[in-house]
C-alpha cells in the first residue's frame, strides 16, 4: 500500500510506519466484504475490477473516513476532511478530484456502486495524484494515531497536541457508539477514569480495541499488541508500555463475557498508569 510522506508537517513518520499503520484499515475491511488481495491490492494502479465486493470494500473504506452521511457520499465530509487531514501540496489537486467526481453518485442509487464508480473516477481524473491515497490516506493516520493512543503517551509519539489527538480520534468513536448505544454522557470521560459498569459502554470499548485489531478469538491478544508497540513505538518507551499490558490483558480472564473482560483489561491500563492513558 502506497502512503505519504509530510515530513514538515505534525503527522511526519517514517514510510514504513506509515506503511504498517494502514494495513490495520485494509485489514478491517477486506474480511468484512470478502475480497482478496488480487481483486483489490492494485486498485491504486487503476484496477478496478466490477464485482460487488469489490465496490462495497470501497464503499468501506469511505465509511471509515466519515465521508458517508445517510448512506450517500457526501461532498462537503469530503472536502472537510481533505482539508483537516491532507498536506497543503495535495489539497487543490485532491479538491478538484473530488468537484470532478461529485455528481458520478446521481446515477446509483447504492452505496456501493456509487462510491466504486466515484473512486474509479477520481483516479481516471488524475492518476499520478489518485493512486490509493484517496481512498486510504485519511483512514491511514486516524488508525495510526489510535493505535499509539491506547497504550501510550502522545508526546512520544506523533507530537501532536491533545486537542489534535481528539480531533483525529472522533471517527472510531463515532463508529463504536451507534453501534453500541451509547452516550457521551455514558463514554465522553473514559480517558479521565470513568468506567461506567453497564454493558454497552463495555461493548463500546471491546469495539474500540477490536477496530484497531488488536484482538484474536475475541480476546485482547498481548501478541498483536505487543507486535503494533514495536512497530509504532519510540525505542525508550517501548519496554514500559509492554509491561502495562503484560500486567492487564490476564484481567480479562476472568470474565467469561468479551465485553466484560476487556472493559477491565482497559480500567486496569487506567488505574496502572492514568496519566498515559488515552481513549476515544
Amino acid at each position: 500500500m502506497l502512503c505519504f510522506m509530510h515530513y514538515q508537517s505534525i503527522y511526519a513518520m517514517t514510510r514504513q510506519q506509515l506503511k504498517n499503520s494502514g494495513k490495520l484499515m485494509k485489514k478491517s475491511c477486506m474480511p468484512k466484504n470478502d475480497v482478496t488481495e488480487e481483486q483489490v491490492g492494485q486498485i491504486e494502479q487503476g484496477k478496478f475490477i466490477e464485482e460487488r465486493n469489490v465496490m462495497c470494500y470501497v464503499a468501506c473504506v469511505y465509511s471509515m473516513t466519515q465521508v458517508v452521511k445517510n448512506n450517500k457520499l457526501n461532498h462537503e465530509a469530503v472536502i472537510k476532511q481533505v482539508d483537516m487531514m491532507f498536506p497543503p501540496d495535495m489539497k487543490d489537486a485532491v479538491k478538484a478530484a473530488a468537484e470532478n467526481c461529485k455528481d458520478i453518485g446521481k446515477k446509483y442509487k447504492d452505496i456501493c456502486e456509487v462510491s466504486y464508480w466515484t473512486a474509479k473516477c477520481m483516479y481516471d481524473y488524475d492518476p499520478k495524484n489518485f493512486k490509493i491515497k484517496d481512498l486510504f490516506r485519511m483512514s491511514q493516520l486516524h488508525n495510526i494515531v489510535l493505535c499509539v493512543l491506547l497504550f501510550t503517551n502522545i508526546h512520544f509519539s506523533l507530537q501532536m497536541s491533545k486537542e489534535q489527538l481528539k480531533k483525529t480520534m472522533t471517527i472510531m468513536k463515532n463508529q463504536c457508539m451507534p453501534k453500541n448505544g451509547v452516550t457521551n454522557d455514558e463514554v465522553g470521560e473514559i480517558d479521565q477514569g470513568v468506567f461506567l459498569e453497564e454493558h454497552n459502554v463495555m461493548c463500546y470499548i471491546a469495539c474500540i480495541y477490536k477496530n484497531i485489531q488488536v484482538l484474536r478469538n475475541n480476546r485482547l491478544d498481548k501478541d498483536l499488541i505487543t507486535r503494533q508497540i514495536d512497530i509504532l513505538y519510540p525505542a525508550e518507551i517501548k519496554e514500559a508500555v509492554k509491561k502495562s499490558v503484560r500486567k492487564c490483558i490476564p484481567v480479562q480472564n476472568l470474565y467469561e463475557d468479551t465485553c466484560e473482560g476487556i472493559f477491565y483489561a482497559a480500567r486496569c491500563l487506567y488505574a496502572d498508569d492514568p496519566s498515559n492513558f488515552i481513549f476515544p
